[in-house]
């Protein structure tokens, strides 16, 4: 005959284990606040280890760095160069398991190339990713894009885009993009060609999430960049401060930086933020 705990006793057993298990997760969550990156073995043995399996290591492995990346990002908590370091060696590691898996590349090219400022990094991946991948113009493109907006390499930036256009499934204005290039010279709106491509191409949330706030802040910096080249055109000069572009009316104000940044004229004649594109460290935050 099944025995069963009085009433009082269950409710009791009930409240006690939701009380633990709420300690448990705060606990939990305090020790995932401070998590460090964590070793990453090296792919002739990761191979080993997979005993046969190296795609679901692989698949394991990019979840994890995943995860790391997305901790960092909701406690708000900027990454040092320390986790960079892992996320690049994790990556390596996961496309050397697994040179087909795109998703490693898609991470590569929308953290390393723009919030770690690793362009080069993400190149030696991505070439990986070309090498296997033959078929995929994306790749191509982002390294072609990396080493014009980043490295300021044209002739290899074109070289790459026209590769790219040659490819199956490629958008119909890579074939002119090269040519694009000169004229653009290194302004942003070759950058939100990339950007758009890229939001079209990826389903991960977090990247979504920034790079949309990446393609407003670009297309706020085209804005002024438009107003710059007016100005210029008709004063034949540039403007000793961006408030002259407002005070002539090219614009009727400057657009904030979703970053909270301040705009300024560089030497080039580009327009950049004091935020780098890139969200300040919270107050009180280590």
């Amino acid at each position: 005959m099944t025995k069963f705990l009085p009433i009082p006793i269950l409710c009791f057993a009930l409240v006690l284990y939701a009380l633990i298990s709420q300690s448990v997760w705060v606990q939990r969550e305090q020790v995932r606040k401070s998590i460090p990156a964590g070793y990453i073995i090296p792919s002739k043995f990761s191979r080993i280890l997979s005993v046969g399996h190296q795609g679901l290591l692989s698949d394991f492995l990019f979840l994890k760095t995943a995860t790391f990346i997305g901790g960092r990002s909701n406690e708000q908590q900027l990454m040092s160069d320390s986790d960079w370091t892992y996320v690049v060696r994790s990556l390596d590691v996961v496309t050397d398991l697994d040179p087909y898996f795109l998703d490693p590349y898609m991470l590569a090219e929308g953290l390393l190339a723009w919030d770690a400022q690793m362009p080069g990094e993400a190149n030696k991946l991505l070439s990986k990713g070309v090498k296997f991948r033959h078929w995929d113009w994306r790749l191509p493109f982002f390294i072609g894009f990396n080493n014009f907006y980043f490295l300021r390499d044209y002739d290899t930036a074109s070289g790459f885009i026209m590769q790219a256009s040659q490819l199956p499934g490629s958008p119909t204005y890579l074939a002119t993009l090269g040519a694009r290039l000169a004229y653009y010279g290194g302004k942003s709106k070759t950058a939100l060609l990339f950007l758009k491509e890229m939001l079209a191409e990826t389903d991960d949330a977090l990247l979504k999430n920034r790079l949309q706030i990446r393609l407003l802040a670009l297309e706020r910096a085209v804005i002024i960049e438009e107003a710059l080249d007016r100005y210029k055109l008709r004063e034949g000069r540039t403007p000793e401060t961006l408030d002259d572009l407002v005070v002539a009316g090219d614009l009727s104000g400057l657009p904030p930086d979703p970053y909270g940044g301040r705009w300024f004229i560089a030497k080039n004649g580009r327009i950049f933020s004091t935020s780098k594109f890139a969200f300040a460290k919270p107050q009180g935050k280590e």
